[in-house]
């Protein structure tokens, strides 16, 4: 396992219902950041399908989506199946340029038809080394995906690595769990968006949440959103990667496409967490008493 690790985000703008578009776009990006040394390479949320319609409460349907009949159809057919064709063609990329990526998909059900799961799918040379089914669905997301129940850590040659999507970071549970399973690298992967007519109030807002996430539990938190429209609204980028003790190593400060680029040394989770004490300080006999009552 490597001390230092190249890390590459993509915030790009996924086309609604076109994942060969986004696949072709997602190849491209790929074998660019192959060129620049990246040995881990991460994308967006639901970076095959373009985030679920419509996308608030209420809301229309974008012209993109097709509009309102059998949407829900359509999206399963756009999601990938069981070794589909998306995912074969970043596991060959990643066998090809001996890296890693890390992206988000909409998943077929592997035996129920017209269920679906939002993912995020880990995978280097060796093919699929993870998959991580998001346990928080927000809002209308819960119209299409089935929560997910497992969290867990994958054991890489760059080092252990937890995954998260968008609304997970706000519940510090989740991290934490990773953390007690080793993860050094926690990824989350957003489709965070903003209506169009309303500026973001505080544009620090994904640095204040990866920041927060990474020094509670020591961790190098890579958080890649989207870039671009769709609808009524407009995803809000600022990807961000933060080190263990708080130092924002790269971040995009825009909401267009864009590429982050980071070297993380993973011998700095070591040299955080024995100064701060984040193992020995912790009193989870007292913690267990209010964390089980109900609400």
């Amino acid at each position: 396992m490597t001390s230092k690790v190249s890390v590459s985000l993509i915030q790009f703008d996924a086309k609604v219902l076109e994942p060969e578009t986004n696949l072709e776009r997602m190849r491209a990006a790929i074998l660019s950041e192959a060129k620049t040394g990246a040995q881990l390479i991460v994308f967006p949320e639901l970076s095959n399908t373009g985030y679920v319609e419509p996308l608030t409460p209420g809301a229309p349907f974008s012209p993109d989506s097709g509009g309102s009949d059998q949407y829900a159809f359509r999206l399963f057919q756009a999601a990938e199946p069981v070794n589909g064709p998306f995912i074969t063609s970043l596991c060959d990329l990643a066998r090809a340029h001996s890296l890693h990526v890390v992206a988000g998909l909409a998943l077929r059900h592997p035996v129920q038809q017209g269920v679906m799961l939002n993912a995020s799918i880990l995978i280097g040379p060796q093919g699929v080394l993870g998959v991580y089914h998001k346990i928080h669905r927000w809002h209308l997301e819960k119209l299409y995906f089935i929560a997910g129940q497992s969290i867990s850590v994958q054991r890489t040659p760059l080092g252990p690595i937890g995954m998260q999507i968008c609304y997970d970071i706000r519940f510090p549970e989740l991290t934490r769990a990773l953390m007690l399973q080793g993860a050094q690298i926690v990824t989350n992967i957003w489709a965070s968006f903003r209506p169009k007519d309303k500026p973001l109030e505080d544009e620090q807002i994904f640095t204040h949440r990866a920041y927060t996430r990474a020094t509670e539990n020591g961790v190098f938190f890579l958080s890649c959103n989207r870039a671009g429209t769709q609808g009524h609204c407009a995803f809000m980028g600022r990807s961000v990667i933060v080190a263990p003790d708080g130092k924002v190593l790269a971040q995009s400060t825009s909401e267009d496409e864009d590429v982050i680029r980071a070297e993380i040394d993973l011998d700095d989770v070591a040299r955080y967490r024995s100064y701060v004490g984040l193992a020995t300080d912790r009193r989870t006999d007292l913690y267990s008493r209010y964390l089980t009552a109900p609400i």
